[in-house]
C-alpha cells in the first residue's frame, strides 16, 4: 500500500483516480494547487505524486524541478492534454518519472502507477544473471543496490527513481542484451507508448554517467557489456 497524491484542480478527474487507487488499497490524498501540492510534497510521506502540468497557481514543470532542486526525489508521474514529443522530453529532463497524456485509460493509469511505485521501492529482483553482491562496479560507475544509490568516480549521481531502475536492470543482466520491450515491461509495466520514455531515460543516463556504459543495440534494445576480465574470467 502507498500513499498517492493527485495533484489536479479537476475535481472529477481527481475523484475517478482517487477511487481506483483506494480499490487497490493505497491511500491518496489530494491537492488543486502547486503550493498546497509543495507543502505535502515537503512533509516526506508521500510515495507517489501524479502531477497536472496545467495548474491554477503556477506550471507543474516549474514545480516538480523546484522539488528536484530542494532534493526532493518523490516519484512523480505526469498529467497533461499536451502529447507533443517535445513536451513530454522536457518533462522527463526537469527530473518526471512517466508522462501520461489526457485523456488516459484508467487500466493503462494503474499499471503505470504500479510499474513506478515497484520500482521505486525496489521492487522484484529481475530474473537472468543477477550479481551476488550489494554492489557492482563498472569502472568508473559504481552501483549500490541496496542503497539505491550510483557513484562515478567516487561522487554521487543523482537518479530520478526510473532512471536508476533502467541502469539497474541492465546493470544485474550486463553482458546480455536486453529488449526494448523487456525493460519497458520490467521498468514501466507495459511495453505500449512508452518506447520514446525509455529512450529518453537512456539518454538522460547517459548525460549523467558517460556514453560508454550503455550500449544500443540497433533494432533490437541495450546492453551493458562486460569487460574484458570478466568475458575470460580472469
Amino acid at each position: 500500500m502507498a500513499r498517492v497524491l493527485v495533484v489536479d484542480d479537476d475535481p472529477r478527474l481527481v475523484k475517478v483516480v482517487s477511487t481506483l487507487l483506494r480499490k487497490r488499497g493505497h491511500q491518496v490524498e489530494s491537492a488543486p494547487t502547486g503550493e498546497l501540492a509543495r507543502k505535502a510534497l515537503q512533509r516526506g510521506d508521500i510515495n507517489l505524486a501524479l502531477l497536472d502540468v496545467n495548474l491554477p497557481d503556477v506550471s507543474g514543470l516549474s514545480l516538480m524541478l523546484q522539488l528536484r532542486e530542494e532534493g526532493n526525489h518523490t516519484p512523480v508521474i505526469l498529467l497533461t492534454v499536451r502529447t507533443e514529443v517535445h513536451d513530454q522530453a522536457l518533462g522527463l529532463r526537469l527530473g518526471g518519472d512517466d508522462y501520461i497524456a489526457k485523456p488516459f485509460n484508467p487500466e493503462v493509469l494503474l499499471a503505470r502507477i504500479e510499474a513506478v511505485l515497484r520500482r521505486s521501492t525496489g521492487g522484484t529482483a529481475p530474473h537472468g544473471e543477477a550479481t551476488s553482491s550489494d554492489r557492482l562496479e563498472i569502472p568508473p560507475i559504481l552501483i549500490d543496490f541496496a542503497a539505491r544509490q550510483v557513484f562515478h568516480d567516487g561522487e554521487a549521481v543523482r537518479l530520478a527513481p526510473m532512471e536508476y531502475s533502467v541502469l539497474e536492470y541492465l546493470a544485474q543482466n550486463r553482458g546480455r542484451a536486453v529488449s526494448k520491450q523487456e525493460l519497458m515491461m520490467h521498468v514501466w509495466g507495459t511495453s505500449r507508448g512508452v518506447s520514446r520514455t525509455l529512450a529518453e531515460h537512456v539518454s538522460r543516463l547517459r548525460r549523467k554517467l558517460g556514453d560508454g556504459l550503455i550500449i544500443t543495440q540497433i533494432g533490437y534494445g541495450y546492453i551493458v557489456p562486460r569487460d574484458d576480465s570478466e568475458a575470460t574470467g580472469q
